[in-house]
């Protein structure tokens, strides 16, 4: 019979934990970064390659090499895995929010982030991106912290650390200038390359907004237009005008049925006598566009730095001695009420709008009675709408109200087909057909005042073209179903009348092109208010007044 091992039982094999170096704990991530969790990096560098392996090689292995920096850069002690874990983390979201809805991160998605609202930014969080970042970048990141990682002393970190950084740097410029004619040249020319890779987009997206946060924090606003005054017309009116500026929320112009989609998408309005307009939007993203709608600025010169720089549509016109009221069903004021006050909508307005947790913008539509029963001053009042923000679009509108079918009732795109998809967005432009027209009834029966109506969308939206979705792409690549939207105005002829606006006139230049930049100086022009600060040549009514008027 076999003698027992004794020493086997006292001392059975414990598991040890592998070792690795620093170094190759980083090439190893490096790696896992730039093969599994870029594939839109690598897809873009061989459309600018096409046919030639060997640039795509090249420059391929310039950026293996910055990653290797970036992670060079946090290998110390302590720092080194929890920061190689989260690029890993970032990487892995940004990765699939390109992949699966084209979203490229920038200084202005990162801002969208961080200033959304908790119920928008669940709808982006769906089983299917928790499954994938799970995969992709929770697990390889929790796998980081199982080996050992071989430390050398103090003494030699302080001098390997430096070292390395600066190899990561040589590394870098050296693969490039293997090619540095095409490299330099492809960097410069294809922007949209770099924006894709990860995660150093989404850390330069961060620093860079990080920065202007720090640069804006103490920004005080100069005084614009206070100058302004009632102009006569105003002043002779018999009653008090309201004019409602409505600011829509991703609707496009190529699904708004007044601009000549297939489907008749706003048939309410179509019965309503309204001008319709196509304009071009500032930006693609609320943080953007909508600041600048209200800004004196133009979209060529528009910077968050000098909208925060100065004083907007609302302060003039408050200026003016005009009562101003923003009401909120979105993510809120984007600090252009910032001295005038802003309010938020919500369920005690109408519950049945606000029975899934969200309201649609029927909401508004209490709230207008309301102020019509009580409004005693001249007033403009800005209602922010919730429009057809995805990718929820199914909850924009009542599930009874949902003509086009069948409709994506997920915000999960990947289990609905592209006509369910854009079914739902079409329902959801619908609801804000059905909201602006009942508005309009409601001013039209309405006898206390002088009422008018604008509205303009702040961007538009991707509904799968190109394989994009959503909206916020960086404005220099943006296609069109991203930057064109409707605008449009309803003014009946009480209003026009006491104006001394010819609506044959306003009608006619209704072809011609027009932005954002328009909103700012036509508000002023509606309400006739006098300022240096308007500009007659952006002003859509200043050459249809009956007289000189204002």
């Amino acid at each position: 019979m076999a003698e027992t091992d004794v020493s086997a039982i006292a001392h059975p094999r414990v598991w040890r934990r592998p070792e690795v170096s620093a170094l190759g704990l980083n090439l190893a991530v490096a790696t896992y970064i730039m093969v599994v969790l870029n594939p839109g990096f690598w897809n873009t560098l061989r459309a600018i390659f096409p046919g030639s392996a060997a640039n795509v090689a090249i420059l391929g292995a310039a950026v293996w090499c910055l990653t290797l920096l970036l992670l060079a850069l946090v290998s110390l002690p302590r720092l080194h895995r929890p920061l190689a874990a989260v690029m890993v983390l970032i990487a892995a979201s940004a990765g699939y929010f390109h992949q699966s809805m084209g979203i490229i991160i920038d200084r202005e998605m990162v801002r969208n982030v961080l200033e959304t609202t908790v119920t928008e930014s669940r709808h982006l969080l769906t089983m299917d991106a928790a499954a994938q970042i799970f995969l992709t970048g929770v697990v390889p990141a929790l796998l980081l912290f199982v080996p050992r990682v071989k430390r050398p002393r103090l003494l030699h970190v302080l001098w390997r650390w430096p070292l390395g950084i600066v190899l990561g740097v040589a590394l870098t410029l050296g693969c490039l200038s293997l090619d540095y004619k095409a490299n330099a040249s492809v960097l410069r020319e294809h922007h949209e390359l770099m924006r894709l890779y990860q995660p150093g987009a989404t850390i330069n997206a961060v620093l860079r907004y990080s920065r202007e946060e720090m640069e804006t924090a103490a920004i005080m606003a100069r005084p614009l237009g206070r100058d302004a005054v009632k102009g006569p017309l105003l002043q002779a009116a018999e009653r008090p005008i309201l004019l409602v500026v409505f600011a829509g929320e991703t609707v496009r112009a190529q699904n708004f049925g007044l601009a000549g989609y297939a489907r008749d998408t706003t048939p309410g309005l179509r019965r309503r006598d309204v001008i319709y307009l196509d304009a071009t939007s500032c930006g693609t993203s609320t943080a953007v566009s909508v600041p600048c709608m209200f800004s004196p600025l133009n979209a060529r010169d528009y910077s968050r730095q000098g909208f925060l720089a100065s004083e907007n549509l609302l302060d003039v016109l408050a200026h003016a001695g005009i009562d101003v009221q923003w009401w909120d069903n979105n993510t809120g004021d984007q600090q252009i009420a910032a001295r005038t006050g802003w309010q938020r909508v919500d369920a005690t307005l109408d519950p049945s709008a606000c029975a899934t947790g969200e309201c649609t913008d029927a909401v508004f539509l209490p709230l207008l009675e309301r102020e019509l029963a009580a409004i005693e001053r001249d007033t403009v009042l800005v209602l922010h709408m919730i429009g057809s923000h995805g990718p929820a679009y199914y909850l924009r509108y009542p599930p009874e109200a949902a003509v086009f079918g069948p409709d994506c009732r997920t915000a999960q795109f990947s289990d609905c087909t592209a006509e369910e998809i854009v079914n739902a967005y079409d329902n959801s432009i619908l609801e804000t057909d059905r909201v602006l027209s009942a508005a309009i009834d409601m001013l039209q029966s309405d006898t206390r005042v002088l009422p008018a109506l604008i509205y303009l969308s702040d961007h538009g939206e991707s509904l799968g073209e190109h394989g994009l979705y959503l909206h916020a792409a960086p404005r220099f690549m943006a296609p069109d179903v991203q930057t064109r939207v409707p605008f449009m105005m309803w003014l009946p002829q009480r209003f026009s009348e006491a104006m001394n606006i010819d609506m044959t006139c306003l009608s006619q230049s209704a072809g011609r092109p027009v932005s954002q930049d328009n909103l700012f100086h036509t508000v002023l022009g509606l309400a006739d208010i006098r300022t240096g600060v308007r500009k007659p040549a952006l002003d859509l009514t200043a050459g249809c007044r009956t007289t000189a008027g204002s």
